[in-house]
């Protein structure tokens, strides 16, 4: 039988009023930027509110970022960055931790960030369940990975069903893998509750609701929200929430961290072994590419997009001046997920590992052709020759250059 392990038990990550916009990628690491130019201001700062004015522009947020000092983005909003260690719990002034700086000024790569959020995010999280919501998890003996138990349980859908069921939706996650979850099951047992009730051979009308109050049905989305805004799922053309879906176009099948023990959350800072073990695992170049698989298959403009952006870059690598054609492609500055155009002016000719490197944040490349590397790749081989400086194709638009530095 199917029960709560605890009257109030639901899952909550971040704000409890959620704002399922400042989840978007550029939103979320624009408005970090932001704060990193203000470090040690005030939140109301007329500074602050003139830079996210930008940032609300730039990025066609839907959600209203630059707002007047009483009422700041930050008084509601605010544990989107503090509830993932982005952003101490300094009250009043602007105080980013180690893992913020890190994440925005690109030394940690946005597809290693998520990698530190898959292995790190553990309910209840200290930084924004209050002290007796913590007794109740605590009193029950029980703590969750929520997104890494999601990318389990598409896994398993997948390996199991077939690569067409490899998928969930908010419905699925609030019925059925929330209660389950709550209960201990494995991953192994709740895809296999999916499946069964996606057959009608599984009735659930009696278990518990997971997601009683007004807002509970969002916080619950919200976790597959990140996945989709950090390009690890993928998500289907369904019109309503609750049905969407949420697809891994790429099944995880490595072992995940299990382990839970202490998160960074618990101590404010993350680790240097953290960093490292993140980006050594296996997860950021499986969430690249996951990026690549769907803008292959899914794209039906990518092959006319390649060959006028070849055409415009005389088919030459714009860093290595590689021209094999068996190795170049066609690069997008700006994603198309991101609102980015398959005209030639927003792409970049590449060498296949150059522009796996430039969609992961590994290379970064500025609006006046300045060249950064990653630290990671410091030393290695193949880059250390690359150069510092590029020179654009005239066709090439700056202002996509700028705004790919400033926002992913």
């Amino acid at each position: 039988m199917v029960t709560k392990p605890f009257d109030s038990y639901k899952w909550r990550w971040l704000s409890v009023q959620p704002s399922e916009g400042l989840l978007k990628a550029p939103v979320y690491l624009g408005v970090l930027r932001a704060l990193q130019k203000h470090q040690g201001s005030s939140y109301s700062s007329d500074e602050l509110y003139n830079e996210l004015l930008i940032v609300q522009k730039e990025t066609r947020s839907s959600v209203t970022l630059a707002r007047k000092p009483n009422r700041n983005l930050f008084r509601n909003s605010g544990q989107y960055w503090r509830g993932t260690g982005l952003l101490l719990n300094q009250p009043g002034e602007i105080q980013l931790s180690n893992l913020g700086r890190r994440v925005a000024d690109g030394s940690i790569t946005n597809d290693e960030f998520a990698s530190l959020m898959i292995r790190n995010t553990v309910l209840p999280n200290p930084l924004t369940y209050s002290t007796s919501e913590l007794e109740k998890w605590r009193d029950a003996d029980l703590r969750i990975k929520p997104l890494e138990l999601i990318l389990k349980v598409m896994t398993e859908l997948g390996t199991a069903y077939g690569s067409t069921h490899a998928y969930l939706t908010p419905d699925e996650l609030i019925k059925i893998v929330i209660p389950l979850s709550g209960n201990k099951e494995t991953d192994e047992g709740i895809s296999n509750a999916i499946y069964r009730h996606r057959n009608q051979s599984l009735d659930i009308s009696n278990w518990p609701d997971c997601a009683p109050a007004a807002n509970d049905r969002r916080l619950a989305r919200e976790f597959l929200l990140f996945l989709e805004n950090f390009e690890i799922c993928r998500v289907g053309a369904e019109t309503t929430n609750n049905d969407q879906r949420f697809y891994l176009d790429n099944l995880l099948n490595v072992e995940l961290d299990i382990n839970l023990g202490e998160t960074f959350f618990e101590n404010t800072e993350i680790t240097e072994d953290e960093i490292v073990r993140a980006a050594a695992s296996n997860l950021p170049s499986l969430i690249e590419r996951t990026r690549t698989t769907s803008s292959i298959v899914h794209r039906p403009n990518q092959a006319r997009f390649r060959r006028q952006v070849l055409s415009q870059g005389n088919g030459r690598c714009i860093l290595t001046g590689e021209s094999t054609p068996e190795v170049i492609e066609a690069a997008h500055i700006i994603p198309v997920s991101h609102g980015g155009s398959d005209d030639p002016e927003n792409g970049f000719c590449m060498r296949v590992d150059i522009h796996r490197l430039f969609d992961g944040g590994k290379i970064r490349i500025q609006s006046d052709g300045l060249v950064t590397l990653n630290p990671r790749l410091n030393g290695t081989p193949s880059y250390t020759d690359l150069p510092l400086h590029v020179a654009f194709p005239q066709i090439v638009n700056p202002i996509n250059v700028e705004w790919r530095s400033k926002y992913l």
